[in-house]
């Protein structure tokens, strides 16, 4: 059971039930964790868009942003992310292969540019700051605007994971 209520669409106000009607069109649901965060639903409302940025198009492929995402959600074991989180990665076409994987910037099962991103992943789920190695690891096959994405990305997970499992968030059934 979760420390946290959800809140639920009945009892929501008229702008978290606009939301959660928006979530509802697009996945079918409403994610537990956005149920569990509209228990603050001023920052909620303030968050839903710019994690729509984060999870929306972007400069960055979408399975290397999937594979960023596996990688902080793993490193912080959040399952409750990581069970979403590889579903996205399956329907963007990361190999069931690379998303069972453990988040090691050494593995041989990931090229270059997919260790690049697993390194800097890491190095900021972990330490807060990306290494001067890392980020130059990176600069080889990203320029600067999609760097700052993924370090947008990173973050947003680290928030995000750190949420649902504080609050131990369950998983839809």
């Amino acid at each position: 059971m979760a420390r946290i209520p959800y809140v639920e669409k009945e009892n929501a106000s008229p702008e978290i039930k606009a939301i959660y009607e928006q979530l509802e069109k697009k996945f079918g649901l409403v994610p537990n964790v956005i149920k569990a965060m509209a228990n603050s639903p001023t920052l909620l409302q303030g968050f839903m868009p710019f994690l729509g940025a984060v999870l929306g198009p972007s400069a960055v492929d979408p399975a290397l942003k999937e594979l960023a995402i596996l990688t902080t959600t793993k490193i912080n074991g959040c399952s409750y992310c990581t069970a979403h989180h590889t579903a996205v990665a399956q329907r963007v076409g990361l190999s069931k292969e690379k998303i069972e994987a453990p988040p090691d910037p050494n593995n041989p099962v990931f090229d270059e540019k997919e260790r690049a991103v697993i390194r800097f992943a890491k190095e900021v789920t972990e330490k807060v700051s990306a290494s001067e190695e890392s980020i130059n690891e990176l600069r080889k096959y990203f320029n600067d605007s999609q760097i700052a994405e993924l370090n947008l990305v990173v973050g947003a997970f680290n928030l995000l994971t750190r949420f649902a499992d504080t609050f131990k968030v369950e998983l839809e059934h």
